[in-house]
C-alpha cells in the first residue's frame, strides 16, 4: 500500500504534466515542464517512483563517442600514431627505432601504436626489419579516421551504432573504464526513459488539489489569516536530500600524512630526495651489481634530454667501484667484474626508497639514529589489484652499536599492526643484494589473501663500510600502498589513484582511527 503523504511541490508539477501529457519521456518533461531545471526533475522522480506514483514505462540505453585529450592531439597533427607508423613502413623505415626518431609522436606513442598494429595483424616483424600486410587504407585504424575523426572534427559526439564493429571495438578499448583519464576516446551511455502517472498517482494528485497546503510559514499568510483553516505540509524527513560535495583531503594523502606523523611521534627524522635519481645512488651504492636484473630497462625507467643528478665524490664513487669489483675496505670478495662510472651516473626514475637511505649513510648521520622517508618509486610492471608502475614505499634505517635483528623484527611488526593494521602477518626469509639477513613481511589481506608487504634487513658491510659507517644498520622498505589497501579496507589498489570522483566521495577517512585497519568506513 502506497504511503500516505503530502506532495512536493516538485512531485506535483511532474504528476500534472504526466496527467495532462501522458507518458513522457526525460528529455520532453526536463523542456516542458514547469520544472525549474534538470536537477528538480530528478528529485522529483525518484521520490514519486519510490512511492509509485509513477512507474517507468520503458528505458533505452545508447552509447555516444566523443574525442578525449590523446584523440584531439592526434586531429590537431592530422594524423594518428597508427596510421603514421603505416606510413613510415610504407615508405622504407625498417625499425621500430627507425620511426621513433619522427618527433610527430613521443616513443611511447610510437611503441603503444606498434603494439596495435601487430595485434591486428597490420604489419610483422621479422629480422629484417618491419614489413606490412596490406595497404594503410585498407586498415581499420583509417577507417577510424574517416569514420570517427572527421565527423567530431568539428566536436560534439557520434552516435556509436553508426560505426562497424571492429571500429566500435577499438574505440571501446581506448576509452576510460575508471573516471576520465588521459584517453583517446570518451564512450558515454545516454539514458532515456519513459515514465507515466500511475492510478495511485491520480488519486494523490486530485487529494491536493482538493486540499491546499501550505509548505512554509510566510509574512503573507500570518498578516491575512489564511493559516487559520490551511493545511501544512508535514516536514518529510525521509526524502533523499541533494548530495553537497565539499573539499577535502585526498584519502591517500591522509593516509600518507598520517604515517608521517606517526613516525616523527615516534622521534625517527625525516629522509628526502628527488624522485629523479643516478644508478650510483638507486643501486651501486646498495652494492648491486651492474649485470642485476633489476638494472634492465624493463624495470627501470631512464631519463633521457641531459637530465643529470649532482655526482657524489670522486673518493666515495672510487671505494664504491672498489667494493663491486673486489670487496675494497669491507673485507669481502665483491662481485668480481669491472664497474662502470659512466653507467653509475646514468640518470633514472628512483625505483626503490632505498636510495634515501644510502644518501644518509653518506652524510654523516647520527649515532645512534632513526630515520625515514615516504618515497615515490617508479618501476615498469604489470597493472593489476595489487600492483602499480609509480607507488609509494616507507623506507627506514636505525643503526646503532647495538642494533640487531630482533629489533628489526620488533618494528616490523610495530608496523603491520599500526600502519596496515593488520591482524594476521607473517615474516619468510628474503634475498636482497645488499641485505643479510633478509626478511620479507607478508600481511593478510581479507580479500585478497596474502600479499607482499615489503622486505628488510640488516645492512651489508659492502653498503656501510663505503659510506663511512662502521654500526649496524637495520632497513626496510614496506609498499604502503598495499598497507594503505587493508588500513583503508580497499580492494583494487587502483583506487587509491582512481580518479573516479564519485569512488572517492564514498571513502570516509577518520585519520583518529586511521592506522588501526578499522579507519574506513562507507559514507
Amino acid at each position: 500500500m502506497t504511503e500516505e503523504r503530502d506532495l512536493h511541490p516538485l512531485e506535483e508539477k511532474l504528476l500534472v504534466y504526466l496527467e495532462e501529457n501522458g507518458g513522457s519521456s526525460d528529455t520532453d518533461i526536463i523542456e516542458r515542464s514547469e520544472l525549474p531545471d534538470e536537477g528538480s526533475f530528478r528529485r522529483a522522480a525518484e521520490w514519486l517512483l519510490s512511492r509509485e506514483l509513477i512507474t517507468e514505462v520503458s528505458r533505452d540505453e545508447e552509447e555516444f563517442v566523443e574525442l578525449g585529450p590523446l584523440g584531439i592531439g592526434n586531429l590537431e597533427a592530422g594524423i594518428t600514431p597508427e596510421l603514421a607508423m603505416l606510413r613510415e613502413a610504407a615508405g622504407g623505415a625498417g625499425s621500430l627505432q627507425d620511426i621513433q626518431k619522427n618527433t610527430i609522436f613521443d616513443r611511447g606513442r610510437w611503441g603503444s601504436a606498434f603494439g596495435s598494429l601487430m595485434k591486428t595483424g597490420h604489419i610483422v616483424k621479422d629480422a629484417d626489419g618491419i614489413h606490412l600486410t596490406c595497404e594503410p587504407a585498407e586498415t581499420v585504424f583509417q577507417k577510424i579516421w574517416d569514420l570517427v575523426y572527421e565527423p567530431l572534427a568539428g566536436g560534439g559526439e557520434l552516435r556509436m551504432a553508426l560505426l562497424p564493429e571492429d571500429v566500435a571495438l577499438i574505440v571501446n578499448d581506448r576509452s576510460p573504464k575508471r573516471g576520465k583519464t588521459r584517453a583517446e576516446f570518451s564512450v558515454n551511455t545516454v539514458v532515456t526513459r519513459m515514465l507515466d502517472i500511475t492510478a495511485a498517482g491520480r488519486i494523490a494528485l486530485k487529494a491536493a488539489k482538493e486540499n491546499v497546503t501550505i509548505g512554509a510559514i510566510t509574512p503573507q499568510i500570518l498578516a491575512d489569516g489564511t493559516w487559520r483553516n490551511a493545511k501544512f505540509r508535514r516536514y518529510q524527513l525521509d526524502i533523499p536530500p541533494s548530495q553537497i560535495h565539499t573539499g577535502r583531503l585526498h584519502p591517500y594523502r591522509q593516509f600518507l600524512d598520517t604515517v608521517r606523523k606517526r613516525f616523527m611521534a615516534l622521534g625517527f627524522t625525516e629522509m628526502r630526495g628527488s624522485l629523479a635519481e643516478n644508478e650510483f645512488w638507486n643501486n651501486d651504492a646498495l652494492f648491486m651489481p651492474q649485470f642485476h636484473p633489476a638494472r634492465d630497462i624493463h624495470d627501470v625507467y631512464f631519463l633521457e634530454g641531459g637530465i643529470e643528478v649532482p655526482h657524489p665524490e670522486p673518493e666515495l664513487m672510487e671505494r664504491v667501484a672498489e667494493t663491486h669489483e673486489n670487496g675494497g675496505i669491507t673485507g669481502g670478495r665483491g662481485w668480481n667484474y669491472s664497474f662502470s662510472r659512466q653507467q653509475s651516473l646514468k640518470t633514472i626514475l628512483r625505483s626503490q626508497g632505498t636510495a634515501l637511505s644510502a644518501r644518509t649513510l653518506a652524510s654523516n648521520p647520527d649515532i645512534p639514529g632513526k630515520y625515514f622517508g615516504i618515497a615515490r618509486c617508479f618501476r615498469y610492471d604489470q597493472v593489476d589489484s595489487t600492483h602499480l608502475p609509480d607507488f609509494f614505499q616507507v623506507e627506514g634505517i636505525v643503526l646503532g652499536e647495538e642494533i640487531n635483528l630482533r629489533h628489526l623484527l620488533g618494528l616490523l611488526k610495530l608496523f603491520a599492526e599500526e600502519i596496515a593494521g593488520a591482524f594476521d602477518y607473517k615474516f619468510l626469509p628474503g634475498y636482497f643484494p645488499f641485505t643479510e639477513p633478509s626478511v620479507e613481511m607478508h600481511i593478510l589481506h581479507p580479500v585478497l589473501g596474502w600479499v607482499e608487504g615489503g622486505g628488510a634487513g640488516l645492512f651489508r658491510p659492502e653498503v656501510c663500510r663505503p659510506l663511512g659507517i662502521d654500526v649496524p644498520v637495520i632497513a626496510w622498505g614496506l609498499g604502503l600502498d598495499r598497507m594503505a589497501m587493508l588500513a583503508m579496507g580497499i580492494e583494487d589498489i587502483r583506487d587509491l589513484i582512481t580518479p573516479d570522483l564519485s569512488k572517492l566521495r564514498g571513502i570516509m577517512v577518520q585519520t583518529d582511527r586511521l592506522l588501526t585497519g578499522r579507519g574506513i568506513a562507507d559514507a
